[in-house]
């Protein structure tokens, strides 16, 4: 058959079809099965930016009606559209649905919206294949190992494809060996498969109306003479893998993290025992920086260059900078400046920014606080809704009583601070630049700069009452 888009032609309008309205039920879970997660991403988005990235005239999920807010879910509003079919009856008829909110298009790309693996190089060798031809049908085919439980693409005498056998209607011998599969995935020429859907039957054994009957379809309107109406696109078997149930889900995920491995180590990351390793596709690591093993990174978490991550470390949208270290420590939605050092067994989170140069002994916490340049906090430490200013020493065991019962309350430490071991500070308080407290020191009251307090409760020294201002003093008193 001719190509129907020669050089020089208008550019085809190319529509897609995300297949995704299934309930999944083998999955066992309250949350739908396209939103489960792989590498870090919905199965569900991966397969639309697969589609989006052959630049298509348009997109349209088809999902269920509980996900009808798709694309508020995802965040990525204003990239595709939804329609939403009310009963899953098949793949034909979710496609049909498809179309019904579709303008007009020349080609369709039918996927399935539990193809974790699918990527967009793959959708455009199966579109570049489909529009070369011109067939109405064209099918993205895997090769494997043996059929396992996929339907086996059959072809006649001289090689051309006639239809889909399922398992089940089968003969055995067939699916032993190297076997050609379909992966569910194809290309349809728009304005034939708009007609040629409306005559696809119900399925007598699964009572659904089958995206693969087009096939049959298709050569059974074949004329002598015509070019073949269906071709075929052989793809990597990776992409036949769906996701049915949560062993499909932990294949697939641990195949995601070693590419996202693989392509680090390859951008000059140093991973340690990579096997141990958990890194989400979306996570962002600099050259030389070295990851060690059982850590976990997660989220829209970004290391710079030359650091040292681990063991044990587990880090969720956390911003690293060049030259840091953090070891056995977990942080979340947190910043580390350059040349910093966490743990082991520190906890950072809920918005905690880290300065640089900046030391962080063991089991201390942050939450919500910014730590100044330099400054260095003792072990075993709890820092929350706290801003401290640069150099300041926070001794061993310190917290900041932060709640009153009521409201989380902020202190506020000034620049060459310094907090002695076991000091209590009872927020809402400020301790001005310069000012020491003694250790085991309850402070209740704001601390003037350059002046040293101690006690419970804290209270400026004899021999600097002097120096310490008269509304200081009046404070203190």
């Amino acid at each position: 058959m001719e190509t129907q888009f020669q050089e020089g032609s208008k550019a085809p309008r190319v529509g897609v079809a995300v297949l995704a309205a299934g309930h999944g039920t083998r999955m066992k879970s309250a949350i739908p099965k396209h939103l489960h997660e792989v590498g870090g991403v919905p199965i569900v988005e991966r397969v639309i930016r697969a589609g989006l990235a052959v630049n298509p005239t348009q997109l349209v999920a088809v999902v269920s009606p509980r996900v009808a807010d798709l694309p508020t879910i995802l965040g990525m509003e204003g990239r595709f559209t939804v329609a939403v079919q009310e009963v899953p009856q098949g793949t034909a008829d979710a496609v049909r649905h498809a179309l019904r909110v579709m303008g007009p298009c020349d080609w369709l790309i039918s996927l399935l919206g539990d193809s974790p693996l699918l990527n967009g190089k793959t959708v455009q060798l199966l579109l570049d294949g489909a529009t070369s031809t011109g067939c109405p049908v064209t099918v993205l085919t895997c090769m494997l190992p043996d059929a396992q439980s996929y339907g086996r693409l059959d072809r006649d005498s001289l090689g051309r494809p006639l239809r889909i056998v399922e398992k089940k209607n089968d003969d055995p011998a067939k699916r032993v060996g190297p076997t050609e599969i379909n992966s569910g995935i194809m290309v349809l020429k728009a304005e034939w498969a708009r007609e040629a859907l409306e005559r696809v039957e119900r399925d007598a054994e699964t009572k659904e109306f089958l995206l693969t009957d087009l096939i049959e379809l298709a050569v059974s309107e074949h004329q002598p003479g015509q070019a073949w109406p269906v071709s075929t696109v052989v793809g990597d078997p990776g992409v036949a893998l769906g996701v049915n149930d949560r062993i499909q889900l932990a294949e697939a995920d641990a195949e995601v993290r070693r590419q996202v491995r693989t392509r680090l180590q390859k951008d000059g990351v140093t991973i340690i025992g990579p096997e141990t390793v958990f890194i989400d596709e979306t996570v962002e690591v600099g050259q030389d920086t070295v990851i060690m093993p059982f850590s976990v990174l997660t989220g829209d978490t970004k290391i710079g260059e030359n650091c040292r991550i681990g063991p044990h470390a587990v880090l969720d949208n956390v911003t690293v900078a060049d030259g840091v270290t953090i070891v056995s420590s977990t942080l979340a939605d947190s910043e580390v400046g350059r040349d910093s050092d966490v743990g082991p067994y520190a906890r950072l989170r809920g918005g905690t920014k880290v300065g640089s140069g900046v030391h962080i002994g063991n089991f201390a916490e942050m939450k919500n606080s910014v730590i100044g340049d330099g400054a260095k906090i003792g072990h075993v430490s709890y820092l929350g809704d706290a801003t401290l200013g640069a150099r300041v020493n926070i001794g061993a065991g310190t917290i900041t009583a932060n709640y009153d019962g009521i409201n989380k309350q902020p202190t506020h430490i000034g620049d060459d601070a310094f907090v002695g071991s076991d000091t209590v500070i009872v927020a809402p308080r400020t301790i001005g630049t310069g000012a020491r407290t003694g250790a085991g020191s309850v402070v209740t009251r704001d601390v003037a700069e350059g002046a040293l307090v101690y006690g419970v409760p804290a209270r400026v020294r004899e021999s600097d009452e002097a120096s310490a201002s008269a509304d200081a003093m009046s404070v203190q008193e």
